[in-house]
């Protein structure tokens, strides 16, 4: 059985949207880089890997609780929007009155007002949390879609506008406040869905669920800022800037396709949970359509590495090239076990989940807080790995346990690896015979040129590498 016509309408709509999102966004980057300094984006970055934190909290895993469920009550939902909006209120208030702290933390006083004010977009996610739920569980990814361009290209003109003011971190700030707006207004106005009194309701499975997951989101997060905590810490916020802007290319693949292709993926799957042939079936196409797609992303990405970052941010930027080149390399393991996360999500084996992230994420936390004494070179190497050994320990523990066959998954991967090995050492003789005496944008396009050229040889000439290219088109292709 193949994904269904409804999911790949999902898919295409919402991939669309990321698209649109991922030019606007790649564009505002180019500006900025050109805008502001590393030490301004670094100070944003130290704001950030704290406040991030409270995000979680306030959603507290309900909106995936709601998403993955079944059956659930109006009134349960209501329940949850109240729950999102008090946790909102209370961390946004934590972060306002600790904020001098944070800032005495860190060593620079000019961050307390960042904080407090960052604080407010707290409380504007909080309301959205539920919208944005609801919005997935009644297909309305057309809502979503256009929340999500919307508001990056409102947010765009926001920090452009106050950069180019001289307004600096300021401007990130603004960013990040318009975004949470906008993204609010149109996921609202979209959702045929309006929250009531909070009143009793059963919401004991949704809590549990809830807390399992808010506590493997949390561990997430927790080993995915500490680089950022320890680097503006220990090496201030100029080699934070470096690395801070090497990060948020690397999180691009992940933050502009695989997150939100959750809104899509797992309602289906959650349907499919009582079915093992077709779930596992569905899981591995969306196993193959991420291998080839975001796996090549990465791995091409992480070749040309030093033209891609110059073209993308400037010369200023070139230290971030090869922090962005190590980066790279685990986003393939990360790229890797987002299936994973997806089958324990729509199983709800959220608890299973937790208690093996929380021996990999400590892991690599440590091997972060080692790394961080050779600088940012060392972090990337120390995140790097800890994706890797993340992937390989879920592939050999809990994964066995969720009926899903590990080593078909495996089987998926590895002709997509090859193909990208092959389109990489292209992307890497290219990049050395051009060495400095082309333009960095020029040898990015013969880069992309000659990784196509590959792809499309292999096609054609390698029957098992047609059909699997044949099976993503039908997969993503399929009318409603």
């Amino acid at each position: 059985m193949r994904l269904s016509n409804s999911f790949a309408r999902g898919a295409r709509i919402t991939l669309t949207g990321q698209w649109i999102r991922f030019a606007v966004q790649l564009a505002t980057t180019v500006l900025l880089a050109r805008l502001l300094s590393p030490s301004e984006f670094g100070s944003y970055g130290m704001v950030i890997a704290v406040t991030g934190i409270a995000l979680l909290l306030v959603d507290m895993g309900f909106s995936t609780a709601t998403i993955q469920a079944q059956v659930i009550s109006s009134q349960q939902r209501a329940n949850v929007f109240w729950i999102n909006l008090a946790a909102g209120l209370v961390a946004s208030a934590i972060l306002v009155f600790s904020a001098p702290l944070i800032a005495h933390f860190y060593g620079l006083p000019l961050l307390t007002p960042v904080v407090q004010v960052s604080a407010v977009a707290i409380v504007l996610q909080a309301i959205t949390a539920q919208f944005s739920a609801e919005a997935s569980r009644q297909s309305l990814f057309g809502a979503l879609a256009l929340a999500d361009v919307v508001a990056q290209v409102g947010g765009a003109g926001v920090a452009i506008a106050l950069a180019f003011g001289g307004f600096g971190v300021w401007s990130l700030v603004a960013q990040q406040l318009a975004v949470a707006t906008l993204t609010l207004v149109v996921v609202a106005n979209g959702v045929r869905w309006r929250p009531g009194l909070p009143r009793r309701a059963k919401m004991r499975s949704l809590v549990g669920f809830g807390f399992n997951t808010l506590g493997v989101q949390a561990v997430n997060y927790a080993s995915a800022n500490v680089d950022s905590v320890a680097l503006g810490r220990v090496w201030g916020p100029a080699t934070l800037g470096y690395y801070d802007r090497a990060y948020q290319l690397f999180k691009l693949p992940v933050t502009l396709l695989l997150s939100p292709l959750t809104r899509v993926v797992l309602p289906k799957l959650s349907s499919l949970q009582s079915n093992a042939e077709p779930y596992a079936r569905a899981v591995e196409q969306l196993q193959l359509v991420i291998a080839y797609v975001a796996g090549s992303v990465f791995l091409l990405a992480s070749v040309a590495a030093e033209p891609l970052v110059i073209t993308a941010l400037g010369t200023t930027w070139a230290p971030s090239a090869g922090i962005f080149s190590i980066l790279a390399v685990g986003g393939f393991f990360q790229t890797m076990g987002y299936v994973y996360y997806w089958v324990f999500l729509s199983k709800a084996l959220t608890g299973l989940q937790l208690r093996y992230a929380l021996v990999t994420r400590s892991l690599m936390v440590a091997m972060i807080l080692i790394g961080v004494h050779f600088g940012a070179y060392g972090v990337a190497v120390a995140v790097a790995a800890g994706l890797a050994v993340n992937w390989l320990v879920l592939s050999v523990g809990p994964m066995r346990r969720t009926g899903v066959s590990v080593a078909r998954l495996m089987r998926v991967v590895l002709r997509p690896l090859l193909c990208h090995v092959t389109a990489m050492a292209a992307v890497y003789l290219v990049v050395t015979l051009a060495g400095p005496g082309l333009p960095p944008w020029l040898t990015l396009i013969l880069s992309g040129t000659a990784a196509l050229l590959v792809y499309g040889l292999l096609a054609l000439t390698v029957r098992a590498v047609r059909i699997d290219c044949l099976q993503i088109v039908r997969v993503l292709g399929r009318r409603s």
